[in-house]
């Protein structure tokens, strides 16, 4: 869905000046449909640094690639969650999907070298997404040295003025003045292939074989030109440099204040003597909680879910995004660090992000400034964390703006090595990684059960966090962590419930934890950047060496045990059955 907002302009005195004359009335359609194509991709300015960040592939290894390609309602740009994957000759092989987004994950392997290099010789093919489109691209990614790029709908100008970068000059070939159209048109969309002279002739081969249309564009040259030719007829020749005038500078967008409220009152709760039974009322709100949809569901747990061939690569959501209708910077460091976190506990690195922003009317400020904000809260949480960020897309008119749709990609450490969050043997010691702060602040439990509301959120330290993933990740890789479960929703207590639902029946846990602390915080408190893991009496000293040297807090809190009982200090007493 292309919105317009009305903003699209050239400016005739800059063109004129620029190119030392009067452009000629064909050479001022090139121009229009050229800067059309880069408006539509590029419609705001004050969120354009946004929409050009990253890009929609990461390249894992020498011959593994990884693809993502997102799509939602109201997306200010007009893009498909399967055309990145079509471009490498694959299909998405894991479809995340919300009520209003796609995000599609694919893996190529390639056996062939593929040389990226662009030399200013290559050829240019334009062929339209059709149903055979991912077959011929399949069977074109196969040859060497061949260079695929995605065009989305009314972005052909756009991606051909990116692949010259202001270096390249071109030579294009058209069938009638009308068809230079194309640059801009939004029924135009599939894949720009640049390829040696050579090459071009196999892909076109290759295009025959499979019936897919297959326009020879023109070519690359090192003049820093670009000229159009209409049945060999040059009827245009203009230099990059009038291609890429640059935007003027806009004014700064600041946000309105916003209207002071009123401090919240919390009401004060007694300390109980027993807190079992809130203990399995909130494993059950936990347990109800809906999940968007990962395909295939066969391989999907929750907010997790594995890439189906090797599992080799694996794709995880937060299970706390509600936090960011709170506070939109630092929640959405928060939820970022939950997804990654939920990777490392399985044994899987964080690598990439991708991201949905949904605003309201991009026209106001104010809006403008929000995406920005969440923006730059995954830009340092992911620059900390070593995570990288695919190509956002923003939504406007959102009824629930600001707002973020986000999955986080990790790859297996070890394939040999299985982790999951489930206790194993008994004796084993239970291990908090973190600092507990027993922070309540809109926490489930004091939502749901103290029933009140809070707009403070939780605080998060991204370094601590990064200690505590590369603790984890050395932990399973050595083998001396046997289980980790991250502490989110529900708190500790909900997650050492995790760990014994799925264990043996006659496994159990017995915990002592001694804090400054309520009862109820230690419990229930959401503090972010914590991670549970059993270990094995032999493996303890050796473990605690580890987060020492790291630099991250630890501390054995209990036991693994075979009673079939779940015990807290003496607060929580329960019978493993009835969690």
């Amino acid at each position: 869905m292309l919105k317009k907002y009305d903003q699209f302009s050239i400016n005739d005195q800059t063109i004129k000046s620029t190119l030392g004359r009067k452009p000629t009335d064909f050479e001022w359609e090139v121009l229009k449909h050229v800067y059309y194509s880069r408006y539509l991709n590029n419609p705001i300015p004050g969120i354009n640094n946004i929409i050009n960040h990253g890009g929609n592939y990461l390249k894992i290894d020498e011959s593994t690639q990884l693809a993502v390609g997102m799509e939602s309602k109201g997306s200010i740009i007009s893009t498909s969650a399967v055309k990145a994957c079509t471009a490498l000759g694959i299909k998405p092989r894991l479809k995340y999907k919300s009520k209003q987004s796609k995000i599609s994950f694919g893996i190529a392997q390639k056996t062939t070298h593929q040389n990226p290099i662009i030399t200013g010789h290559e050829e240019l093919l334009f062929l339209q997404d059709n149903k055979v489109l991912v077959s011929a691209c399949a069977d074109i990614m196969a040859l060497e040295s061949v260079i695929v790029k995605h065009i989305n709908p009314a972005s052909l100008g756009y991606g051909l003025n990116s692949i010259s970068n202001n270096k390249y000059g071109m030579d294009i070939y058209l069938s009638s003045a009308a068809q230079i159209s194309i640059l801009s048109d939004k029924n135009t969309h599939g894949v720009l292939i640049i390829a040696t002279q050579y090459l071009s002739g196999k892909i076109k081969g290759i295009c025959k074989k499979h019936k897919q249309s297959c326009v020879h564009l023109g070519s690359l040259k090192k003049i820093q030109f670009m000229s159009i030719s209409v049945r060999k007829i040059m009827k245009a020749n203009l230099p990059l440099s009038i291609l890429n005038i640059t935007e003027p500078p806009k004014i700064s967008i600041v946000p309105a204040v916003p209207k002071s409220g009123k401090k919240e009152k919390l009401k004060k709760f007694k300390e109980l003597k027993n807190y079992s039974s809130h203990v399995l009322e909130l494993c059950k709100i936990v347990k109800k909680q809906k999940w968007n949809v990962y395909k295939p569901q066969k391989d999907s747990v929750g907010s997790f879910s594995l890439i189906p061939g090797k599992n080799d690569f694996a794709v995880s959501i937060p299970d706390n995004i509600h936090l960011l209708n709170k506070e939109i910077k630092t929640s959405n460091r928060i939820v970022i660090s939950n997804a990654a976190r939920q990777l490392v506990c399985k044994g899987y690195k964080p690598i990439g992000v991708a991201l949905i922003l949904h605003g309201g009317d991009m026209k106001k400020n104010d809006n403008q400034w929000y995406m920005r904000e969440i923006f730059m809260g995954a830009v340092e949480a992911t620059q900390l964390m070593g995570i990288e960020i695919f190509r956002p897309i923003i939504t406007c008119d959102n009824k629930n703006h600001p707002g973020l749709e986000l999955c986080v990609v990790g790859k297996r450490i070890n394939e040999s090595i299985a982790i999951n969050e489930s206790f194993v043997s008994e004796n084993d010691f239970i291990t908090m990684l973190g600092s507990h702060r027993g922070e309540l602040s809109s926490s489930i439990y004091q939502q749901k059960i103290q029933k009140q509301e809070n707009t403070k959120i939780p605080a998060v330290d991204l370094r601590m966090e990064t200690r505590l993933q590369e603790t984890v990740l050395q932990g399973i890789q050595s083998g001396l962590i046997k289980s980790a479960v991250n502490i989110s929703n529900g708190g500790l207590a909900v997650s050492l419930v995790k760990s014994l639902q799925n264990a043996e029946k006659v496994i159990g846990a017995r915990i002592h934890l001694s804090r400054k602390l309520r009862q109820d915080e230690m419990l229930f408190g959401e503090t972010q950047g914590m991670v549970i893991v059993s270990i094995g009496e032999r493996d303890l000293m050796e473990f605690e060496r580890i987060c020492m040297t790291i630099g991250l807090p630890s501390t054995t809190i209990g036991r693994v045990t075979g009673d079939g009982r779940f015990k807290f200090n003496d607060v929580v007493n329960l019978d493993v059955n009835k969690l």
